[in-house]
């Protein structure tokens, strides 16, 4: 029975606690609907608290909206709360060069977490966020990363668990039941979920290896080939956790962490097997702040320098982070503070009345400023490329007016936000800036249009909902950046 695999599968990996509140991801199709509703049938054994969440990506007209309202049905005949939000996913990823796949799943775990947030700041209580990813799922993950090159520990695929930083607690109950399943056990229960019929079609890379190339190797090689690629990932998993004990444990022993750095013995690496070795590595630099963007070519580079044992020889990784040998130990560490060595500090104002030229001395650019009437801007559109130039915004001059206040360019400050093209909710700008990985050396130089703390324009990325231009915009500021540099 499913439902009493769901439960094992949430025992086993301590997904859940009694008294916890959980957010559901609830799109309105087979998965979530099924998920939902075995935990609404837990509900009141496990005394959960239960919310869902709905993303309308205003992707299908029509079917988009008839998705929104049969979840919002359905939440109501069970009394769950729903909390639906809807974006132009479109225009998002056109803002920022994102693909509307990767657009669309940014904005629905932003929107998750934030509904998390809000419980868990009312009620006190744990929040973890489920979403309803299968066995289907975890095949399709792993496949799909073989085809890129992955190593190992990319064969683990998708989590049962997570804890995202930015995102909050992520569950899975469902990795161990199979797309069949869930779609009989929704006909079991008469729950007639909706269809994303886009997820028929072979657009984006995931679905070709769903509909054509799954298809073909359960055909030709292997009838159990969901079954084969969900056995790799939980070995692959078995290994990660105990190349990660063993990991844990030499740096318990013989690690020394001091004052922006972390250190271990030469010739203990030395002696270590790489696959020990640049997982050592890869977490120290992990507790330092780096927890991305290590490849191979890293790593090799650093087996060199530990191969040579040249003292004060380095190693460069990203994002300012280095590694160098210290006569008989290697250290870890973040060059002295790059990103204030990279810090601009500048505040310039945009008279209203007056077009023309800013220059930002500190970065040897300079943001021109248009305004134009309705007629002209439509015709200045036609005639300047515009498209996906994030280095050129339109904002309505009518609302800036309205506001009384002349806006300034200058750099970010504590309390920044701003709420972007398509959402509804403000958001950070540190946030902003994590989630697009603006990276961390270019955010305090990075220019940004300000009507006091409220973010209006972040050059090079998104501009703000609320001075967006409309059809009814009779005037029209625009801002074009440029620099030298």
């Amino acid at each position: 029975m499913i439902k009493d695999r769901v439960k094992e599968t949430i025992l086993t990996n301590h997904l859940i606690a009694q008294g916890e509140h959980i957010v559901i991801g609830l799109s309105g199709g087979p998965d979530s609907v099924c998920l939902f509703h075995i935990l609404h049938s837990l509900k009141d054994d496990w005394k959960l608290g239960l919310t869902a969440v709905h993303i309308n990506h205003g992707l299908r007209p029509g079917a988009a909206e008839e998705d929104q309202r049969y979840t919002e049905n359905l939440c109501e005949s069970f009394h769950v709360p729903c909390h639906t939000f809807t974006y132009d996913v479109k225009k998002i990823a056109a803002e920022t060069g994102m693909s509307s796949e990767d657009a669309g799943r940014q904005v629905r775990y932003e929107s998750f977490a934030l509904v998390a947030q809000q419980i868990a700041a009312e009620t006190g209580k744990t929040v973890k966020i489920a979403v309803a990813q299968n066995m289907n799922d975890q095949a399709e993950t792993v496949l799909m990363r073989i085809l890129r090159g992955t190593g190992t520990d990319g064969l683990c695929g998708i989590e049962y668990h997570r804890n995202d930083p930015n995102r909050g607690i992520i569950i899975r109950p469902l990795l161990d039941v199979t797309r069949v399943e869930i779609e009989s056990y929704c006909a079991e229960h008469a729950l007639h979920p909706q269809i994303d019929l886009t997820n028929l079609e072979p657009l984006y890379t995931r679905n070709k290896i769903r509909l054509e190339l799954l298809p073909y190797l359960r055909e030709h090689f292997n009838t159990n080939i969901i079954e084969a690629l969900n056995r790799l990932s939980g070995i692959a998993k078995e290994d990660k956790a105990y190349f990660g004990r063993t990991v844990d444990e030499l740096i318990r022993q013989h690690a020394v962490f001091g004052e922006g750095y972390s250190r271990m013995p030469l010739d203990l690496l030395n002696s270590q097997e790489p696959a020990i070795r640049h997982r050592v590595v890869k977490e120290l630099f992990e507790r330092a702040g780096l927890s991305r963007d290590i490849g191979s070519v890293h790593l090799e580079q650093a087996d060199e320098l530990m191969r040579e044992r040249r003292t004060s020889a380095t190693a460069d990784f990203p994002l300012g982070y280095c590694m160098r040998i210290h006569y008989d130990h290697v250290e870890f560490y973040k060059k002295t503070n790059p990103e204030k060595a990279s810090e601009y500090r500048f505040e310039y104002k945009i008279d209203l009345n007056r077009e023309g030229k800013i220059e930002i001395h500190e970065l040897n650019a300079r943001i021109g400023v248009k305004i134009l009437r309705r007629q002209d801007w439509l015709l200045w559109r036609k005639q300047v490329h515009v498209r996906n130039n994030h280095e050129i915004c339109s904002l309505s001059m009518d609302k800036l007016t309205e506001m009384g206040v002349s806006p300034v360019i200058r750099t970010r400050k504590p309390g920044d936000y701003i709420i972007p093209l398509g959402m509804n909710g403000r958001k950070k700008l540190q946030d902003l800036f994590v989630d697009e990985k603006i990276d961390k050396m270019e955010r305090n130089r990075r220019p940004i249009v300000c009507l006091g703390a409220e973010v209006i324009w972040i050059v090079g990325s998104r501009i703000s909902q609320n001075y967006k231009v409309e059809d009814s915009t009779e005037r029209i500021i625009v801002l074009e950046y440029s620099s030298e540099t």
